[in-house]
């Protein structure tokens, strides 16, 4: 009796089959990860454009409408409570922004604060809402505006905390944080939760 030829056609499917996944796959990291580095490669170049014709004639991203000479703004090491949460307290706030440097859980990053012309307190995360994993991505305050320093988008201090996406500051909302007249609480689960957008902040 003649014994029945195996069909292996099947097995030959299949392994082209995983074969092919295992390529699509090896390409689709290799394409994510060129397109990371281009990005890099991309704010860097933004950056020294930016810098390169910042004192120039007819640039106008360096262009801060109602900005003076300079800015009381200032940086200061982020106070946290035993609890990880930073604890701001309002009388030191004023229309020159404060700037408070935090590491949580391993990742720099800082949180602004600045007293908005109404006499509110405005808080948000010094990143950009579309720029966050630029170096680049941060403010500077010139007057009552804040500029991006890798979009070179622009900000007035009323601005501050008002509305979530496009390029702005990451706002921290009324229900994101705890505020008394002694004391503004922003708990250390909004830190920690924000802290992923400063994986790549100013390390230029």
């Amino acid at each position: 009796m003649k014994k029945k030829k195996k069909n292996i056609l099947p097995v030959v499917a299949g392994a082209v089959a995983v074969t092919a996944l295992v390529i699509t796959f090896v390409n689709k990291e290799k394409a994510l990860e060129e397109e990371r580095l281009s990005a890099n490669e991309y704010y860097k170049d933004v950056n020294e454009l930016y810098k390169e014709n910042e004192n120039k004639d007819g640039f106008t991203a360096e262009v801060v409408p109602g900005s003076d000479a300079g800015s009381s703004s200032k940086e200061v090491e982020g106070t946290l409570n035993e609890a990880g949460d930073l604890v701001i307290n309002p009388g030191d706030i004023g229309e020159g922004a404060t700037f408070f440097q935090l590491n949580v859980k391993g990742t720099d990053m800082a949180v602004m604060a600045v007293k908005a012309e109404d006499g509110t307190i405005r808080t948000a995360f010094d990143t950009c809402q579309i720029c966050n994993g630029s170096p680049y991505a941060y403010f500077e305050q010139k007057g009552d505006k804040f500029q991006c320093q890798n979009c070179g988008n622009v900000y007035s201090r009323d601005m501050i905390e008002t509305e979530r996406g496009g390029c702005n500051p990451v706002p921290i909302m009324a229900e994101e944080k705890t505020e008394t007249e002694n004391e503004i609480i922003i708990p250390a689960k909004v830190l920690e939760e924000n802290s992923g957008r400063f994986r790549n902040w100013k390390k230029l």
